[in-house]
């Protein structure tokens, strides 16, 4: 399954609820306000590094809040086409907001 989150960590309980009902094998997907929980050394970049789950952030939302030179390497980084391609390769999605 693919996880996307889009709002701040900070303001909702969005990501702490996509952490908690996520399985071994799913994926996030962090977007718009999301993204802010990929940056390195907050509590949010470390839960999501010991989650042991695979963490995408869309690169277009990082460049629009000046976040790039900010970001955890441990995460993968996608484009749009990026986004379309794990959307076709997970069966399943969730949107979390």
């Amino acid at each position: 399954m693919l996880h996307t989150v889009i709002t701040s960590p900070f303001q909702t309980t969005a990501l702490a609820d996509c952490l908690r009902y996520s399985r071994p094998n799913d994926a996030i997907l962090l977007l718009q306000d999301a993204v802010i929980a990929a940056i390195d050394e907050n509590n949010w970049c470390q839960a999501l590094k010991k989650s042991g789950l695979k963490i995408y952030v869309l690169r277009e939302d990082v460049l629009a809040r000046g976040l790039n030179e900010k970001l955890t390497n441990d995460f993968e980084v996608v484009d749009y086409n990026g986004f379309v391609l794990l959307s076709t390769q997970c069966e399943t999605q969730m949107k979390w907001a």
